[in-house]
């Protein structure tokens, strides 16, 4: 008996190569578990790239394409009535000041984040490609963005600020010069 145990317990410390190779599979596979499902990029705020499916989206999508194909670059925020709304008072102040002024007129279209009604499952393919689209849309934009359809470009802030406020028109015309000038 004691000749079993002793073998047993050899066996249990033995850790070989075929052992340390599953945890370091395993490892990798439960992080890109998380970056792909469980991961929200914070980051206050940036540039990015706007994904080719995202821009084939915002180009024929019914909500977006009138101001996306403008010309102008677009600015994308959720309105008060969405659940997804979290703007503070001084923000959605800038914001609507920001849309009535002059300049900013000529450089921007507004335009809110589709509301999606609960029915939109029964347009079968097509309400699968906006819920699609919608859910890149507002990966990429955050909660807030600028986007320049000539250069597939985007400004995003993840979560505007009181801060955000006493700068937006000025942050919108500096942006200008990023995006393009109108004459």
């Amino acid at each position: 008996m004691v000749r079993y145990i002793d073998q047993y317990d050899k066996q249990k410390l033995s850790f070989g190569v075929k052992e340390k190779s599953a945890i370091g599979i395993g490892i990798v596979v439960l992080i890109s578990i998380y970056f792909m499902f469980f991961h929200v990029d914070r980051t206050p705020y940036g540039y990015a790239e706007i994904p080719e499916k995202l821009d084939n989206y915002l180009k024929s999508s019914l909500h977006y394409k009138d101001e996306y194909n403008s010309g102008k670059m677009v600015v994308i925020y959720y309105d008060e009535r969405d659940k997804e709304y979290k703007y503070n008072g001084r923000f959605k102040d800038a914001l609507n000041i920001a849309e009535r002024s002059q300049k900013i007129d000529e450089l921007y279209e507004f335009v809110e984040f589709q509301q999606l009604k609960n029915n939109i499952l029964f347009d079968g393919k097509k309400g699968e490609e906006i819920l699609k689209g919608e859910k890149l849309l507002k990966k990429t934009c955050r909660k807030f963005c600028v986007m320049n359809p000539k250069k597939k470009a985007l400004y995003f802030y993840f979560e505007p600020q009181t801060r955000d406020a006493q700068y937006l028109e000025s942050n919108l015309e500096k942006l200008e010069f990023w995006g393009m000038k109108l004459d």
